[in-house]
């Protein structure tokens, strides 16, 4: 058989071409029906597959979590009730708006009992946070070191709570105590006293 050119060859001939084109032939249209059989046919198929793997991985870990939360269940409980006792106890450090008057002549009596003279203690304008509402008061007072010193320490100790912000020592010039401004917060709950 002569060399053939590709040019020579008739598609209708097919069944008469040498045996190397026919196979060449052959293994195109075998690719191609491969490829458009797993395009059309399987691939939509393997990403239904790879999409259900990932979301068993999903499950799994789900499941995981949600096993120790089980197995956990007793302890959380547990652990639960303790904070809403403690919840209970912070809440009734808070004044509500009956104590708050109150607060002032604790900490009124606090400052006398430690010995020293108040020039100011006053209230300033609420602000209303997410949970609670601040109660912002500025103090003024005078005396010794160690009349503030104990001054802020049964502040510290009165049953209410009580955060200082800010705070101003100076030493006056004239007798030589001390002055004190203090920029202090008290708290007031707004929202899980109401739903009990």
């Amino acid at each position: 058989m002569s060399k053939m050119n590709l040019n020579e060859l008739d598609i209708n001939e097919l069944p008469f071409w040498p045996a190397p084109f026919r196979i060449a032939v052959l293994v195109i249209i075998a690719g191609l029906v491969l490829g458009l059989g797993h395009y059309l046919l399987i691939a939509d198929e393997v990403k239904a597959y790879n999409k259900e793997q990932a979301r068993e991985t999903t499950l799994r870990n789900d499941y995981r979590t949600k096993y120790q939360t089980a197995v956990n269940l007793p302890e959380y409980r547990k652990q639960l009730e303790q904070l809403n006792g403690d919840l209970e106890t912070l809440l009734a450090m808070l004044p509500n708006d009956d104590e708050t008057p109150k607060l002032i002549e604790d900490i009124t009596a606090v400052g006398m009992q430690s010995g020293l003279k108040f020039d100011r203690i006053e209230w300033i304008a609420p602000q209303s946070r997410e949970f609670y509402t601040a109660l912002p008061m500025r103090i003024e007072l005078a005396g010794s070191y160690h009349q503030i010193g104990s001054f802020v320490g049964k502040i510290a100790g009165l049953h209410r709570i009580i955060s200082v912000k800010d705070f101003t020592l100076q030493m006056a010039e004239d007798d030589g105590s001390l002055s004190l401004s203090i920029n202090a917060e008290t708290y007031r709950q707004q929202t899980l006293r109401a739903t009990k």
